[in-house]
């Protein structure tokens, strides 16, 4: 198999295979700190057996290697895991899924402010209008009485946006570190503040189907499939989760999203494809002149 149909295959799966992380955290239907306890626990469980597997022979080496860059990378995966199942559960699935369809977006612009990264037009102008969409879609929120929602899902959109600039700036971190640190952090905080062991037998074997099963192999997925295909193509591939995640709700639990939402969310998906295949023209050579 070529590299660029693996990073197809595995990043395509990755994606696919946590797109009803939505639907699982609506059918559990406890608070978010609560099910963030479960979800940190479990991945830094399984994120460390495979340490334990694939470092064995140096995990002191390994442990030595751990930097502020690791840190702060699973601090913000902590932020970003809690906004996430906040919004899903306090606004309606497709809003909160359309928003973060945004983060390659949101990620361009924070590279800009903070790393002086040039930007081109066509990412100004795809940003400014999903902007205007997200502003659309948090209006109609707020008169619903759902707008803490909207905002979670912006901050966890800002969040995951942080997370990749990160990444960027420190493409050889581990994140295998980050992900079984973000566990740790995450699991210890939600069980000081929440009460995850409040679980009916229902609600513990879907946490545990998710949070065991779904969410690191998801996880190892869309972190080994990126390395086998460009930038842009990953954003494009990322997008499949705001298509598939209502629709595995609707399918579910029978959630209608607004017209309001469809529209806006279907104009974000479409300009964050567009922003993707412009900056695959500009990498290739062809774009048009800025």
């Amino acid at each position: 198999m070529k590299p660029y149909q693996k990073g197809l295959l595995l990043t395509g799966s990755g994606v696919l295979l946590v797109s009803p992380d939505a639907t699982f955290i609506r059918l559990i239907g406890v608070p978010a700190m609560d099910l963030l306890f479960w979800r940190g626990a479990m991945t830094a469980l399984v994120m460390g057996l495979l340490i334990v597997i694939r470092e064995h022979r140096d995990l002191p080496g390994f442990a030595a290697r751990i930097s502020w860059a690791v840190v702060f990378a699973a601090l913000v995966t902590v932020v970003m895991s809690f906004l996430f199942m906040v919004g899903i559960t306090h606004t309606s699935a497709a809003n909160a899924l359309a928003i973060l369809a945004a983060t390659p977006l949101f990620a361009a612009v924070i590279g800009r402010f903070f790393l002086g990264e040039r930007l081109s037009w066509f990412t100004w102008a795809a940003a400014v209008f999903v902007v205007a969409l997200i502003g659309i879609i948090a209006g109609e929120a707020l008169a619903a009485s759902s707008g803490v929602g909207v905002m979670a899902a912006i901050g966890a959109a800002l969040a995951l946006a942080t997370y990749f600039t990160i990444f960027r700036t420190h493409p050889d971190i581990s994140r295998l570190q980050v992900f079984t640190i973000a566990g740790v952090m995450a699991a210890g905080m939600a069980g000081m503040l929440g009460t995850p062991f409040d679980f009916d037998s229902r609600q513990m074997s879907l946490t545990l189907t998710l949070t065991i099963f779904i969410i690191p192999a998801a996880t190892l997925l869309m972190t080994m499939g990126p390395r086998y295909l460009p930038a842009a193509e990953v954003s494009l591939l990322i997008l499949l989760e705001s298509v598939f995640g209502p629709l595995w709700v609707f399918l579910v639990i029978g959630e209608v999203p607004s017209a309001t939402t469809m529209a806006c969310g279907g104009a974000i998906l479409v300009s964050v494809a567009w922003h993707s295949m412009m900056v695959r023209r500009r990498e290739a050579g062809r774009s048009p002149a800025e």
